[in-house]
């Protein structure tokens, strides 16, 4: 996960510290024509003559405007090529800028302050996003003034992977010690309401289910009702897949909603579906709320852009990573978690 975004922020830093630490020691007139040029470009710093000599004089390196200009440059184009968004890449550049214009490098300390710099700005980047909603601590906080049960519905396009996010979720309540019902309301998708059953069975949750064609809203409400009759606290709603063009599928979506009232809806989605993402996450909310997204298949994202930008993107919170089938591959969001994942040691 993260592999080209890693890659490509880490030649960025690399691309400067091979310049500015050997090139800052040197004499303008002794810099060997080419210095820095390797087999595959990286990106780095094009300082000039003057900040060469000084740097070889004070044994520290500041840049001039034009040279963290295209630096900055280079960086932005890399990660727009890494499918982080353009609002959340100059928001990241204009953090890193300021940073980079403020700070002196010196040759032994440079690669430690820049992956500092680059580290500080992800991060007050990210945290400037919504903070999403704890969903155990929500569900036992209702629990405990009997609000229950709190229903959750889960909905995005097709294959994105949300029945099985669904049975890590109703796990991860599991050990929390909270029992969960699902609603099988996906009545469209061939061997949906069997793949719900399944995970109910594994997880030793309940499951209320009709028959194909059925009408999902009413499953729903069977389910809701169960709940309340045996008094469980969370209600899990599938859904079938839809794409957020078919205005039939979103109405039924939106009828939904009317009957089950749902507490919390979560948007399930790819992270490696790239640009594609947000129009979707967006063109949904149109119609209904989104109270949180889960980015499945992080695992199998190479760029890892979406992880980075789409909470700042979409003004939603990312709440949860899904890194594989099993049911405990399932890692909460937290800005922490995707700066070190990007610039691990």
């Amino acid at each position: 996960m993260f592999d080209e975004l890693r890659k490509r922020i880490s030649s960025a830093v690399k691309g400067f510290i091979k310049k500015e630490e050997k090139e800052a020691e040197l004499p303008a007139e002794t810099i060997p024509e080419g210095r820095g040029i390797t087999k595959e470009p990286v990106l780095s710093v094009d300082t000039s003559v003057s900040t060469r000599i000084k740097g070889a004089l004070t044994g520290s390196v500041k840049l001039s405007d034009d040279e963290v200009e295209n630096f900055l440059k280079e960086l932005e184009d890399s990660l727009l090529k890494s499918d982080v968004s353009y609002s959340a890449t100059e928001s990241f550049i204009a953090i890193l800028r300021k940073k980079l214009e403020a700070s002196r490098f010196k040759p032994r300390e440079i690669d430690e302050m820049v992956t500092k710099e680059v580290r500080s700005s992800l991060l007050e980047m990210l945290k400037g996003s919504k903070p999403g909603i704890d969903l155990i601590k929500f569900v036992k906080e209702r629990a405990v003034t009997g609000e229950i049960p709190v229903k959750i519905l889960f909905l995005g396009p097709n294959g994105t992977g949300k029945t099985t996010t669904m049975g890590k979720i109703a796990a991860a309540m599991k050990r929390n010690g909270i029992e969960s019902v699902f609603s099988a309301s996906d009545t469209f998708r061939a061997a949906a309401i069997e793949q719900t059953e399944h995970h109910a069975r594994a997880i030793g949750s309940h499951v209320i289910k009709s028959k194909y064609g059925a009408d999902p809203a009413s499953v729903a409400f069977d389910a809701i009702a169960y709940a309340k009759a045996h008094k469980i606290p969370a209600v899990l709603i599938d859904t079938a897949g839809r794409q957020e063009t078919n205005r039939n599928l979103i109405n039924e979506m939106m009828k939904m909603v009317k009957v089950a009232k749902p507490d919390i809806t979560v948007f399930v989605g790819e992270s490696t579906s790239g640009n594609a993402l947000t129009p979707q996450i967006m063109e949904f909310s149109k119609y209904m709320k989104i109270d949180g997204i889960i980015l499945t298949k992080l695992d199998c994202d190479a760029k890892g852009g979406n992880a980075v930008s789409i909470a700042s993107t979409t003004g939603i919170p990312i709440l949860f990573f899904g890194v594989g089938e099993s049911y405990d591959a399932l890692v909460g969001y937290t800005p922490e978690f995707v700066v070190d994942s990007i610039l691990h040691n």
